[in-house]
């Protein structure tokens, strides 16, 4: 399974033409978002909205509309405790060094033998 992260969602189909059509060859089974991936992207589109200035608020709430239209034409994956198991020993293994979400995005491709689909090779 092809596991995207929030870069992906972002870019998708700008600029990244071999990527949009390799992903639009497999099979809707084969892709899913990280239940991470979706936390970050209705957490950040959810402030921005109740943060929004009275005449910023119907703009910021059509952007979380698109997110949420986004977000239904994808499977969630959602972190189990296989995933929780590998983040303990990565996050004794790196400390620190490393984005906490990136991190749970890639134990849960580790315990299911996922395939992570990012444009932020840093952080994996």
């Amino acid at each position: 399974m092809y596991l995207l992260d929030s870069n992906i969602l972002r870019h998708f189909g700008e600029g990244h033409e071999n990527l949009r059509l390799h992903l639009q060859r497999r099979e809707g089974a084969e892709i899913a978002l990280p239940s991470v991936v979706v936390a970050e992207m209705l957490r950040g589109r959810s402030e921005f909205a109740l943060k929004a200035s009275p005449s910023e608020a119907p703009r910021t709430h059509r952007f979380l509309q698109e997110a949420l239209d986004i977000l239904s034409k994808f499977n969630m994956l959602l972190f189990d405790e296989k995933s929780a198991q590998k983040l303990e020993y990565l996050r004794r293994k790196h400390k620190a060094r490393k984005n906490y979400a990136d991190m749970m995005i890639s134990t849960m491709a580790l315990a299911g033998k996922h395939i992570v689909v990012t444009l932020e090779h840093k952080g994996f």
